[in-house]
């Protein structure tokens, strides 16, 4: 898959293309359904099965002072992409300058003249220009006078319409089941392992310390049912998200700290994915170290029996 950041790296012999355009945070079961029939219709009119999103996140822009936790990384989503047999992605640049662009514009300059749209897929709420301006009524006025193919996909509801939000609030809410069922897939962070005070040794549990990108949403504090994928290995594990109450009073600052089961390693500096499965119990303070023991050893039988 070849990824251009910026509509000036865009191949000058670049053949025309079916473009699905959006942010595609989570790549959830919505934006699946979108980029499939992207996929199919550019197999079907023989051109190249592209994207177009945006970095920053245009929230991040408009509105500076609310600060946007995501589902994905660029890094993930495009790698989310490829697995799904995308080819082309433009990550376009979304500062100031396009913001002020008209709808009118924003088309000309990035589906007619960079991408070379052929067929174009949105989603039913897509919006774009100048105060978002722009909606799918004016959308397809401009794609028919230029000749282009609109679809428009309507919301997947699963009892509620799949989003991105929605998946973001099941998520800070602990719901992990819940908004893997939203995604199609576990919800996952990647991150390296870095040494911590060495605790869960102590206790008999040794543990991963994980740090991910600081963009991506936390579940809410508690422990969580999870599996980890490294080397090219999958392992159960049990994750506490929090502050780590026994030890650390007045800690502001939320870890990630994994025991996996079954492996006796040195991680420290590797790259782990950490997908959450399923919610055990709030995270707790307790009188003593044994009493800790216990409550970790009730909640490793939790995660050797989730299936």
């Amino acid at each position: 898959m070849q990824v251009i950041h910026g509509l000036s790296g865009i191949p000058e012999g670049l053949s025309h293309s079916a473009v699905a355009i959006g942010n595609f945070d989570g790549i959830h079961l919505g934006h699946r359904v979108l980029l499939n029939l992207m996929l199919e219709g550019a197999s079907r009119e023989g051109v190249t099965p592209s994207v177009l999103t945006f970095y920053p996140h245009p929230v991040e822009v408009l509105n500076p002072q609310k600060k946007l936790e995501q589902l994905t990384t660029t890094s993930e989503k495009l790698e989310l992409m490829k697995s799904m047999g995308v080819k082309f992605v433009c990550v376009a640049q979304f500062d100031k300058a396009l913001s002020e662009l008209s709808p009118e514009e924003f088309f000309e300059t990035h589906l007619v003249k960079g991408l070379k749209a052929k067929l174009v897929y949105v989603g039913y709420n897509f919006r774009f220009g100048k105060n978002r301006m722009g909606d799918t009524h004016l959308l397809k006025k401009l794609c028919d006078k230029h000749q282009i193919s609109l679809t428009v996909v309507e919301p997947v509801s699963l009892g509620e319409k799949v989003s991105s939000s929605l998946i973001r609030e099941k998520i800070i809410q602990g719901k992990v089941g819940e908004a893997n069922q939203l995604l199609g897939r576990p919800y996952s962070l990647t991150g390296i392992v870095k040494s911590g005070d060495g605790r869960g040794k102590t206790l008999g549990f040794p543990t991963a310390n994980l740090y991910c990108a600081p963009e991506k949403v936390l579940p809410k504090n508690g422990v969580y049912v999870t599996r980890v994928r490294w080397q090219l290995q999958t392992f159960k594990s049990i994750t506490n998200v929090g502050v780590r109450p026994t030890f650390h009073t007045h800690a502001s600052q939320k870890l990630v700290e994994v025991h996996i089961l079954d492996l006796d390693a040195k991680l420290y500096d590797e790259s782990l994915e950490l997908e959450f499965l399923g919610f055990v119990r709030d995270e707790m303070k307790f009188n003593s170290m044994e009493q800790l023991k216990e409550q970790i050893e009730k909640d490793i039988l939790k995660a050797r029996s989730f299936s």
